[in-house]
């Protein structure tokens, strides 16, 4: 049976391996910031050609 990280942590936390779970959690936090960085950089990089797209 394949499994997300979500469900990983839950796992994890219900067979009260609870640093197991943290670090999970915690990775998957990261991963959250890093996507929303990236995300951010990108469209402050490309921003005026974003607005130039929105307006045709």
């Amino acid at each position: 049976m394949r499994q997300n990280l979500p469900l990983q942590v839950e796992i994890l936390y219900n067979d009260y391996q609870f640093v197991a779970a943290f670090a999970v959690a915690s990775l998957l936090c990261l991963l959250a910031f890093v996507t929303l960085g990236l995300k951010s950089f990108l469209e402050w990089q490309h921003g005026s050609e974003l607005a130039a797209l929105r307006q045709h």
